[in-house]
């Protein structure tokens, strides 16, 4: 199979992609507050991203424990 030749339509609208997505320089600050706002999303992202990893750990962990057999459990079959 040989790949179809491309359309000119796809080189203009990849050219234009390329033009519209290239930064210039810009004529802006940016002011002190926004380093430490930055820093709090990162610190949020990075915690809630541990405790989702934590919650699905635990939910893992939990499935094999119940499904071992283990006569010594202090589970009742309604929980």
């Amino acid at each position: 199979m040989t790949p179809k030749p491309a359309r000119a339509s796809h080189f203009i609208l990849l050219a234009l992609g390329f033009v519209l997505t290239v930064a210039s320089e810009a004529q802006a600050y940016i002011d002190p507050g926004t380093g430490s706002y930055l820093f709090q999303l990162a610190a949020a992202g990075l915690l809630a991203g541990m405790f989702t990893l934590r919650r699905y750990w635990d939910a893992l962990k939990a499935t094999f424990r119940r499904g071992s057999g283990a006569s010594g459990s202090n589970h009742s079959p309604s929980e």
